[in-house]
């Protein structure tokens, strides 16, 4: 069987399986358990259509995972279908930044490209984020400014949709081309984590970062 799940659809997938064990745990009617067995494995469905009797089976099971010991071993039966992040390298990198001087590069040899859906890193002495993705089967780089909120001031990602406080959530920002402003410009914004793998590890879909990229490309 071939690699079918993208990394952001396996954290989907295991984000709806916790949600199951939640209602095994604390539902005390079996006709909860068994709706919610329907919504998962439906919602799983809408989320890859097109599935292979194969896929579908392997699909399926997720409705028997029961406890978080049993989450972990289905976990790892995904592991061999996962559509890993594609390669790039550090020249590749520095072409998509070619007015960045003084490019920080990320530590490509430790990453695991099976668990991330965008590649981001931030350089801290100029208050950088930038982030490298294949919008639609093309390389895309965007270096982006970013400030960080109060320490004890909780913010949501818009592309994970998790809160941090502090650093954890900064206002990312661009300033882009508009030719239908005096200056020229205007500027634009979302809320993202500024660490870039465990927003990784939280992202289920791409909606929201491909909208971010595609205003500001």
């Amino acid at each position: 069987m071939e690699a079918f799940l993208h990394p952001y659809q396996v954290n989907y997938i295991r984000s709806k399986i916790n949600l199951l064990i939640g209602a095994f745990y604390f539902a005390g009617d079996y006709r909860v358990v068994d709706a919610s067995r329907e919504n998962v494995i439906q919602s799983l469905y809408d989320l890859l259509p097109g599935l292979t009797p194969e896929q579908r089976a392997l699909i399926d099971d997720a409705a028997n995972v029961r406890d978080k010991d049993e989450l972990k071993l289905y976990m790892e039966r995904l592991q061999p279908y996962i559509i890993p992040f594609p390669a790039i390298t550090a020249a590749e990198i520095r072409k998509l930044f070619p007015k960045v001087k003084k490019l920080v590069l990320p530590d490509l040899a430790n990453l695991d490209f099976s668990k991330i859906t965008y590649l981001g890193w931030r350089d801290i002495a100029t208050h950088a984020l930038y982030i490298v993705y294949p919008l639609h089967g093309k390389w895309i780089g965007v270096e982006c400014q970013y400030v960080t909120g109060a320490k004890k001031v909780s913010a949501m990602c818009t592309w994970c949709n998790r809160g941090y406080g502090g650093d954890g959530v900064a206002l990312v920002t661009k300033q882009i081309k508009n030719r239908q402003i005096v200056d020229g410009y205007t500027v634009v914004g979302n809320h993202i984590c500024l660490n870039s793998p465990a927003c990784n590890q939280g992202i289920t879909s791409t909606e929201e970062l491909e909208h971010f990229l595609l205003r500001v490309k």
